[in-house]
Formats: structure tokens, C-alpha cells, sequence
């Protein structure tokens, strides 16, 4: 068992060390708060989720990069519970200057809903995975090196359960993080 532990941690320092070897400034990792206005269409009233968003965006180049973007929105009402999750990927173009940098993306993937009741002491339960997409922009404020805070994210989300199109809106703000790998904090 030691002898596992001491070779774990010896690759673990090892990997450090590699990251040191060569500096990155090619990640930008968002966290934050996510509102969706979800329009089920067909007739039914739109509902507002809350819930967070994450996202992961490589940069090839300074203005672009590949993104990776995670949703989860939540809403309990008279009973029931809804969960929408998203998950999408695609380019992202990024328009930076020293205390900022406005962005625009275009994200394909798929989205999960999940509505659950207790209707008389029986749970019901009902998922559907779909079509999504996100198309959007929004603009972070550079507070330090490592650190950004998002003002807004808006998107125009698009997703496609039962057949027919969902035109909803996102709206998301928190914090990016920039990674400088091999400079320390």
C-alpha cells in the first residue's frame, strides 16, 4: 500500500512539473448562474429554471477557440420537478482588449428533460433527450490576471423535445478563471 502511495505521488509531482515546462494561456474555465425562460411550446405556458452553467474553452489562437459548455436548470412547482440538462460544443470567437473581452459562440449538442410527481403517494417519472443548440455572446470583465467576472451571457437556446422546436432564452453571469500553468498564482 505504500509503495502505491509513493508511486502515486511521485506522478502526480511529475505531472506538475510538466505543466511548469511550458506556460498556457490557452484555457478559459467559466462557473457561474444560469436562467432559463423555457417555452415548451405547443400551447403551454413558459416556465423560468434557475440553475448553473459551466464552460471550458480552448483557445487556438487568441480570438478563437473550442468550447465546451454544460447546463443545469431546475424547477419544482405544485409537486412536480424539472430537470434540463444541456450539453454542447463549438467555436467561440473572442474580441479581448486589457480590461476585457467581448465574445460570441455557436454551440451544437443535446439536451436532457426530466420531469418527476408524487401524484397520491405514487412517483411518476418521464425523460426525453433532444437536439440543442446555443447561439450567444456575452462580456467578461478582466479583474486580475487568473480572474474574470462575467456581466452577462445571453443565448438564444434552441432545443427540439416531442418534435417540435423549444425557441427559449439563457441568461447566465459569474466567474472565469485563466489557468497559467507553470506560473503559479
Amino acid at each position: 500500500m505504500r509503495k502505491i502511495l509513493l508511486a502515486s505521488l511521485v506522478v502526480l509531482a511529475t505531472s506538475f512539473s510538466l505543466f511548469a515546462q511550458k506556460s498556457s494561456d490557452k484555457l478559459d474555465v467559466f462557473g457561474g448562474y444560469s436562467y432559463i425562460r423555457f417555452n415548451p411550446g405547443q400551447g403551454a405556458n413558459g416556465v423560468n429554471q434557475n440553475g448553473w452553467e459551466t464552460t471550458a474553452t480552448y483557445r487556438l489562437t487568441p480570438m478563437f477557440g473550442i468550447s465546451g459548455d454544460v447546463d443545469g436548470s431546475y424547477r419544482s412547482q405544485a409537486g412536480a420537478n424539472n430537470h434540463i440538462y444541456t450539453y454542447m460544443f463549438g467555436p467561440q470567437i473572442k474580441l479581448g482588449r486589457d480590461n476585457g473581452a467581448l465574445f460570441v459562440h455557436g454551440l451544437l449538442g443535446f439536451a436532457h428533460d426530466n420531469v418527476s410527481a408524487n401524484i397520491l403517494g405514487t412517483n411518476f417519472s418521464v425523460s426525453d433527450n433532444a437536439f440543442a443548440t446555443a447561439l450567444g455572446g456575452g462580456y467578461d470583465w478582466r479583474a486580475s490576471e487568473m480572474l474574470s467576472v462575467r456581466l452577462f451571457q445571453a443565448d438564444y437556446l434552441m432545443t427540439r423535445f416531442g418534435s417540435a422546436n423549444q425557441n427559449n432564452i439563457r441568461l447566465s453571469f459569474g466567474v472565469t478563471f485563466h489557468p497559467k500553468f507553470g506560473r503559479g498564482f
